[in-house]
């Protein structure tokens, strides 16, 4: 496309923030540095960032780009600079342009090595940035640390985050900034994994993760850059296990693993659980689970002197672990005895529900269920006990036996009235004759039963019963003494054909009530219940003259008026 139809493309609001940019004189460098291939500096809220915007022969865009952490695809940088090359009235191959300079490429290789070493150190003294990108490409360790680099490339990376730290924190803006730079080095280790330099590979990764995880306390990582960071440096460090044939190297990477397993905050910011999984297959492969082991054992002591849910969570994960580890030496007898001896922890008694089913062994599957349900209500743990009736309800399905199918479903209503379908399992699975009765006796219990703090069932859910039976007079009764305009609204569509004329009745009122109130959130509610009222039968006339009625009531209330000005009932 054309530059003006790239801008044409342009949101009308970022765009328009481009040309503020433009008039606020943001741009603070635009070269054309080779032939179509447009660089601008444009100085933002946070630091300055890079655009390009790139011509081919036919002067049509063909790539552009941004390094400001914008999530859309066009930021007002772009806009500005797109603005900037178009208000030059210049065709971007223009060699006139007055901020065109020579190609820079055939300027670097017509300097000699002498020229551009010290170009590059006299620019450098002067330039804080072109310092650290220096650093960052060019920088190694020497060569007596070859056998754990991990402390030089930590403290290098230390001073990536530091560099846009201020005042102990890293803002979303430049999080964006040092997560990027920061890939650098995992660019490297890479690099230095696919060239077969395993040792180099493992140390940039592990310095990655220890200094990321280190930092994530004291920055906004809403965008997830420094997460996905240790994320990737796990899989590097997971790679070069694989990969080494150095018995020394996997001794240092299962140490170092080891180390990090003592760092609560990688379970702390989401990434704990992959950092256990790479300790514990790494202890399996290199033969060390006897260390798992007793890792495991003493998380398991601690976390048993400890009640409350994070701590039973990590206790269950922690002996899944131990099954998985004994499974791994064939040691099944025991992997399957923590199994039994945790049969209260539903991930440990599903285990044996699934083997039983599998088995087609239902009986023992519906003890065992039934166990865990009373384990569950003991517990109070009302989620568990309906995973587990929920679990119960499909196992009677399978085995076609109905009563208890119907005598479940039911229970499960009455404790989920808010799920309608429970309802409708009931009503099609009991006997046709005798259904009203059974329904009345359902409908009487709901109303009286007590869940926590609240006694009987709520206005919504019993309207879900009144509506599948097709109780309109019911469902009326229970709309009109709510005296709350949004259920009238709601439940209007079910009403308005029997109840139109009380209905009226119960806007008017309701409404009336409202108005008492002041306050223009107030007015604006008002003119949308006048809208839902009018739309009944008669309710035209009935609206406009509650609308004249409540304004002539209320004529000290500008605010009122105007909010009903454009409120049209004719």
């Amino acid at each position: 496309m054309t530059l003006d139809e790239f801008i044409e493309t342009i949101p009308f609001v970022i765009l328009d923030r481009g040309r503020a940019y433009l008039e606020r004189r943001k741009i603070i460098e635009l070269d054309e540095c080779n032939l179509g291939d447009w660089y601008a500096q444009v100085e933002g809220n946070y630091g300055d960032y890079e655009v390009t915007i790139v011509f081919d022969e036919n002067d049509n865009v063909t790539t552009y780009g941004c390094d400001c952490p914008h999530d859309a695809d066009i930021c007002k940088h772009i806009a500005a600079v797109a603005l900037a090359i178009k208000g030059d009235q210049v065709s971007p191959k223009d060699s006139d342009h007055k901020l065109q300079t020579e190609d820079w490429t055939q300027l670097i290789e017509d300097a000699t090595l002498e020229e551009l070493r010290s170009f590059m150190l006299d620019y450098g003294y002067q330039n804080k940035d072109f310092r650290h990108q220096v650093q960052l490409t060019f920088a190694k360790p020497s060569s007596d640390q070859n056998d754990n680099n991990i402390p030089y490339y930590r403290q290098q990376i230390s001073e990536v985050f530091e560099n846009y730290t201020y005042k102990g924190y890293i803002d979303y803006d430049h999080s964006f900034n040092a997560t990027h730079d920061v890939s650098n080095f995992q660019r490297k280790a890479d690099y230095y994994y696919s060239t077969g330099t395993l040792n180099e590979a493992f140390s940039i990764s592990a310095a990655i993760a220890e200094e990321s995880i280190k930092v994530i306390e004291y920055m906004d990582d809403s965008a997830g850059g420094c997460g996905d960071l240790i994320v990737e440096s796990f899989e590097v460090v997971r790679n070069v296990l694989k990969s080494t044939p150095s018995s020394e190297l996997k001794e240092t990477i299962f140490n170092w693993l080891r180390q990090q397993m003592q760092n609560s905050d990688y379970d702390n910011y989401g990434v704990g659980d992959i950092l256990e999984q790479l300790f514990f297959d790494a202890a399996i492969a290199l033969e060390k689970v006897k260390i798992a082991y007793q890792f495991i054992d003493n998380r398991l002591i601690d976390l048993k002197k400890k009640d409350d849910w994070s701590s039973e969570y990590a206790l269950k994960k922690y002996l899944g672990r131990k099954i998985e580890l004994l499974q791994s030496e064939g040691r099944t007898d025991e992997a399957e005895q923590i199994i039994d001896d945790h049969l209260k922890y539903k991930e440990f008694r599903q285990i044996r529900v699934d083997q039983a089913l599998s088995g087609e062994d239902h009986k023992k599957a519906e003890k065992l269920i039934l166990e865990g349900i009373k384990d569950a209500e003991r517990d109070n743990t009302r989620g568990i006990v309906h995973q587990w009736k929920d679990q119960l309800l499909e196992l009677y399905k399978q085995r076609k036996e109905a009563f208890k199918f119907n005598k479940l479903v039911r229970e499960l209503f009455v404790e989920n009235s808010s799920d309608i379908e429970y309802f409708k399992l009931y009503k099609q699975t009991s006997p046709r004759e005798g259904w009203k009765e059974r329904r009345d006796k359902l409908i009487a219990e709901l109303k009286d039963k007590k869940n926590g703090h609240i006694r009987g069932i709520s206005l919504d859910n019993m309207a879900g019963i009144y509506i599948e039976e097709e109780m309109i007079d019911e469902l009326f009764e229970l709309v009109r003494l709510s005296l709350d305009l949004e259920t009238i609204i709601k439940y209007t569509e079910y009403l308005k054909e029997k109840y139109s004329s009380e209905l009226l009745d119960c806007y008017k009122v309701a409404i009336e009530g409202k108005a008492e109130r002041a306050g223009r959130s107030v007015y604006r509610d008002l003119v949308r219940y006048l809208k839902a009222m009018s739309k009944l039968k008669d309710g035209m006339p009935a609206a406009k003259a509650l609308k004249n009625s409540l304004l002539e009531k209320y004529k000290n209330r500008p605010a009122m008026s105007d909010e009903f000005w454009a409120l049209n009932l004719d």
